[in-house]
């Protein structure tokens, strides 16, 4: 008997997807938590006439194998989005087979809802089946865990930029972008916990935001891909952390910074917004 999340429809490139997992991890099953299909078209009218028409599918998925994934999370996504022709993107959230079942057996919302609710493209077998009976948790306590992860995550975004907020005698961009970094880190992983009850153990800030907006609109928002100048921040933003790493010549400017701090105190500003409307709900539903 097939899981009762499966679909007889197929997604785009699925069949392909599965294949090249199966080839990569000891898979046993896969859900989709959500999907995207951004197309282009281009048609050029002079000498030599063109036209072009590309396709990029991006998929979050819950993966479920029996064992730990070997490389890390950020260099198989690359590996998976060269193999399939750049066409496919995949944003992954992998656990072990035993670590679902113990953390269901205990009581985990987020798992819970991805195991009955979302579309299951591949099962090796029935051992989450007997899941299906259980429904979400709703509790007092849960809430006020949940509420005390927002505020201690929130807390602490603040103060990272009330840091950068302060005029300085010398300015230093690389330092100042990376708090920024660090604040928006912060932000992602206060609404994903709000919203999910998840706690990403990947942190990588572009795999947050992506998370994030699944949920939300901040960040296509307040970063918006179409325009190159926040583009171009966004960038900036993921890749703050490694300028100071790894270089010493400073590659940014004070314009820069203060264009960086402004786009993450509105992102700060209106997820707080976000987070007080969620919490309302969240207690109408568990208190």
């Amino acid at each position: 008997m097939r899981h009762r999340n499966s679909i007889p429809a197929k997604f785009p490139f699925q069949e392909e997807l599965l294949e090249l997992l199966k080839k990569q991890l000891q898979l046993h099953s896969v859900y989709v938590i959500g999907n995207i299909k951004e197309s282009r078209y281009q048609r050029v009218n002079l000498f030599p006439r063109t036209t072009d028409s590309e396709m990029l599918v991006i998929y979050t998925l819950l993966i479920i194998c029996h064992d730990p994934i070997s490389k890390n999370l950020g260099e198989f996504m690359d590996d998976l989005y060269n193999k399939m022709g750049k066409q496919c993107k995949v944003y992954p959230i992998i656990y072990t087979l035993n670590n679902v079942m113990d953390k269901l057996d205990y009581g985990n919302n987020f798992l819970n809802r991805i195991v009955n609710r979302t579309p299951c493209i591949y099962q090796e077998d029935e051992s989450l089946l007997r899941f299906g009976r259980f429904r979400p948790l709703h509790h007092k306590g849960i809430y006020e865990g949940i509420q005390s992860e927002w505020n201690s995550r929130m807390k602490r975004a603040g103060y990272l930029l009330s840091m950068v907020g302060i005029i300085d005698v010398e300015e230093e961009p690389a330092a100042k972008l990376c708090i920024l970094h660090f604040t928006l880190e912060q932000i992602c992983v206060a609404l994903t916990y709000l919203f999910w009850e998840f706690k990403p153990y990947y942190c990588s800030l572009s795999y947050l935001m992506h998370l994030c907006g699944l949920f939300t609109r901040i960040p296509q928002t307040i970063f918006p891909q179409r325009a190159f100048g926040s583009q171009r921040m966004f960038y900036v933003l993921c890749n703050a952390h490694h300028q100071m790493r790894f270089k010493t010549r400073n590659e940014f400017s004070k314009k820069d910074c203060d264009k960086a701090y402004d786009l993450c105190e509105r992102f700060f500003e209106e997820a707080t917004t976000l987070g007080e409307r969620q919490l309302e709900n969240l207690k109408e539903l568990h208190c």
